[in-house]
């Protein structure tokens, strides 16, 4: 089937993309939204742009589409997008990374729908604390964005490793937020899969009083080689 993945350069959506491969799926392209506000309820705001590395390094065509980041205003507006993208590659079906949030999956399954597309949501109803550890032991990634109490500057900017993903599993716990982060309580950037290998060459962690940051890529290269588990530079 012809897919294209609703793509953030986080650990769900690259994962998704993987076991879409793994399901022989034909991925013809990538979709990225950019949402103008920060607050957006659908889409990742922090370092999306970033995931254009991605494309470009497993060599799939990607999408940069804006929207409003308004609550459903910024549905309707992917979905106007998307109808011009679904004759232009041919699209037979949308691939997410969705693993349990409602919201989100029901929109996507309305614009499906109205597109004629077919929804594939590998990860959905997937066990979150399972989930986190294979993401772990197949990707690298770091943490962007942390909006959960337990979760604390420190953990900005870091590779998320097998220990890791067990500490981010303890810690979720204790304090009652999804291991995943699926309801927002953190963000990740892929660094390293199969598929492709990046370098964080500089970043700053941005803290704010009322307990939650994020972590601002400055710079992002493609490696050519093996990427090595390290600390990105600029933490």
């Amino acid at each position: 089937m012809r897919v294209a993945v609703l793509y953030t350069g986080g650990k769900d959506s690259h994962y998704a993309l993987l076991k879409a491969l793994d399901q022989g799926h034909d991925v013809v392209c990538l979709i990225t939204v950019a949402a103008r506000r920060e607050d957006s309820y659908m889409f990742h705001t922090v370092n999306v742009k970033w995931s254009l590395l991605h494309g470009e390094a497993m060599g799939i065509p990607q999408h940069l589409v804006e929207v409003s980041g308004e609550k459903e205003r910024e549905v309707e507006e992917l979905a106007l997008h998307m109808e011009r993208l679904v004759q232009r590659c041919r699209l037979e079906g949308l691939v997410t990374g969705a693993v349990a949030s409602a919201y989100q999956k029901s929109r996507i399954d309305k614009i499906a729908k109205r597109l004629e597309l077919i929804h594939i949501a590998p990860l959905w109803g997937y066990d979150q604390e399972k989930l986190l550890r294979e993401e772990a032991e197949k990707l690298r990634f770091i943490i962007t964005a942390a909006m959960a109490m337990g979760l604390g500057p420190q953990h900005l900017g870091r590779i998320v490793t097998p220990d890791a993903a067990e500490e981010i599993i303890t810690l979720s716990r204790r304090y009652g937020f999804s291991p995943v982060g699926e309801g927002g309580e953190f963000e990740t950037f892929v660094v390293e899969s199969p598929l492709l290998a990046l370098e964080i060459v500089s970043g700053e962690v941005h803290w704010h009083p009322g307990g939650w940051g994020y972590y601002e890529i400055k710079e992002a290269k493609i490696r050519r080689g093996r990427w090595t588990p390290q600390a990105p530079a600029g933490i």
